[in-house]
Formats: structure tokens, sequence, C-alpha cells
């Protein structure tokens, strides 16, 4: 697998899915302001974004980081890299979001200016709540899964493998009914299937490094066709089961074959892959443009002169331009600065053992 090849790759099919995310947040808010089945997504609770996310994440931190199995001194540049990643800009939306709680409490539910609620969300701990950046929610297995993958440092093979094993004999357990649970939030997030996806993304980026699995491309166009059958299926029936699972299997079948393909990005996808750049701005700001947008229309009654459709993708594109901007004007420079000032420490830790 080249990395040059594939990262690129990898990021536009990274763009592709926050704009799916994106789509779908845009129809449940239509149905709310406008009473409109905006691209007839507005019941489907998920777009399968999230498990190419969670399965990415797995297969990416394999990808970068195996080599450096077994390292301890890896534990903490590996941790400070992840962590500022996430929580600086995380906790730059928060600051521009809490406050109006407190300003407008009918905006939310009724926690979110509790003071342990705003911890919990600003750590992003397991909590009964959702955090207060309601998008956040996938942030907390992220973190959580970078903790144990940073274990892969510090412990052996036999100790890692050991403890797996009886992490997943648990899951199953719980799965199949055979055990069951106490009511507790950390219990639960422990203990969720979710967490699979996560370490099948890792067995992929090893398969196609361990194996030569040759062209790619009809894995992916596999994976790809799984998507709009899901949401064919749940459109018709809405109670169809299991559509998470069939996600994780389409999120695995595209990345096969993205790791397994030996040919460059085509430039058409540039833009796609500039929106995989800016995928975490877009996650964090999306919802929060989303809604300003859509409030401004509907008090405007501009789906009166324009009708709610047409409003609808007009407030659509006016928020993704906005949430590209917070990337290019607020994030990139927040990164690079952070990495200005970390890269010294890292780099003497790292050659000085």
């Amino acid at each position: 697998m080249d990395n040059r090849l594939t990262i690129p790759l990898i990021q536009a099919a990274r763009g592709i899915a926050v704009v799916l995310v994106m789509l779908f947040h845009t129809s449940q808010l239509a149905q709310k302001y406008f009473h409109i089945n905006f691209l007839a997504v507005s019941g489907m609770d998920r777009s399968g974004g999230y498990a190419y996310f969670f399965v990415l994440t797995g297969f990416l931190m394999f990808t970068l980081y195996h080599r450096h199995f077994g390292k301890a001194h890896m534990w903490g540049p590996f941790m400070l890299k992840r962590l500022l990643r996430i929580y600086p800009l995380y906790w730059l939306v928060n600051a521009a979001v809490i406050p109006i709680y407190f300003l407008v409490p009918a905006f939310g539910n009724g926690y979110e200016t509790k003071p342990l609620e705003i911890i919990t969300s600003l750590l992003l701990l397991p909590y009964s709540q959702v955090p207060i950046l309601g998008v956040a929610w996938s942030l907390i297995y992220v973190v959580f899964f970078y903790l144990i993958f940073s274990l892969l440092f510090v412990l052996n093979k036999k100790t890692i493998l050991a403890l797996f094993s009886l992490w997943l004999l648990i899951v199953g357990f719980i799965n199949c009914g055979w055990i069951h649970m106490k009511d507790n939030a950390w219990l639960h997030f422990l203990f969720d299937g979710m967490h699979l996806q996560f370490v099948l993304g890792m067995l992929i980026a090893w398969t196609i490094r361990r194996f030569n699995l040759g062209k790619g491309g009809y894995s992916l166009a596999a994976g790809l066709m799984v998507f709009p059958v899901v949401w064919v299926l749940r459109y018709i029936d809405p109670t169809f089961a299991y559509p998470n699972v069939l996600y994780t299997i389409g999120s695995s079948l595209v990345l096969l074959g993205i790791g397994s393909m030996r040919s460059a990005a085509p430039s058409w996808l540039g833009f796609a892959q500039f929106l995989g750049n800016a995928s975490y701005s877009i996650l964090l700001t999306s919802l929060g443009f989303l809604s300003v947008t859509l409030k401004l229309a509907k008090a405007a009654h501009l789906d009166v002169w324009c009708g709610p459709t047409i409003t609808t993708v007009l407030c659509f594109t006016i928020a993704l331009l906005l949430c590209c901007m917070f990337y290019w004007y607020v994030e990139r420079p927040l990164v690079q600065r952070l990495k200005s000032m970390t890269a010294a420490p890292v780099y003497s830790a790292s050659t000085t053992r």
C-alpha cells in the first residue's frame, strides 16, 4: 500500500462521507422548519458516515503507527498529537455554543447549563446525556479508541491479545443476551459493539499490508453500493434491522478497495479531498450553521418565495461554505500553531531514547 496514493483517495472518501452526514442533518432540520422530507431521508437517524469515520480511524492509526508498536517512548507523542487534534478546536466551538444556552435556555433540552453536563461534555466522557454539542458523541468513541490504541506502544502482544479476547467475549455475550449489565453509562459504553468498527479498520489495514489483494475497484464499487441500498431499504421499511452492520460492511469494503488500489486520485476529486481535510470543522460546526441559516430563511419567509426545497438547498450550500471558511480561517491556523508549539519537544523526546 502506497500511502502517497492512498491518503488522497481516503481524504476524498472522507469528504464525501461528511457531506452525506450533513445532508442527513439538513433533511432532519428541513422537516422541522419547513415540514418537507428533503431527499426522503429525514426519518433516518444515520447516513453511514459515522461508521465510515470509525472504520477509517482504525485503518489510519494502524497504517501510520504499526511500526511503532512496542516502543513505549511513542506513547506520549502519540497521545499529545491525537488529543491536540481533537480538544482545542472542540473547546473553541463549545466556547461559542454553550453561552447561547445560558442566554436562551429554550434552545436546549434543559441540561446544557448544568456544571456536571458541561464538564463531561468538554472532557468527552461517557455520560447518560449526549454532549452539549450533539455531534460530539462520536468523538467520545474516538478519544476512547486512542487511549486503547496507545496501549499497543506499552504492552506486549500477549497481554494485548488476552485483554482484547476477554473484552470481545464479553461484548459477544452481551449482544447474545447472555449477560445483562446494570444501567450504567460507563459500562454500556465500555462494551458497546460500535468499538469493533475501529478494530475492523485496523484489521483491514493489516490485511492490505499482509496480502497482495490486487486491484481494489470491485471492492470499492461494492462498498459504495451498500449505502444507497440501505437507504432504500430503510425508506421502504423504517424498522429495517441492522443498518449499522451493513454500513460497517460497506465502509470496510470501501477502505479495502482504496487501500488495494495502485492509482493516484483523479484531479476531479480535488474538492472532495478539500472537504475531507475540512471534515472535522464540518462535523463540529455544520449543525450550528444549518440551524442559523434555516432559522433566518424561515424568518425571511424565503420558503414562501422560493419554495421549501430550493430554500433548503440554498441553506445547505451556505452552511457548507461557512464550514469551509471556518476550516480555512480557524482550524488550519490553529493546527499549524499547535504543530509549531509541540514539534520541538515531541521531536527531541522521540530521538533521544
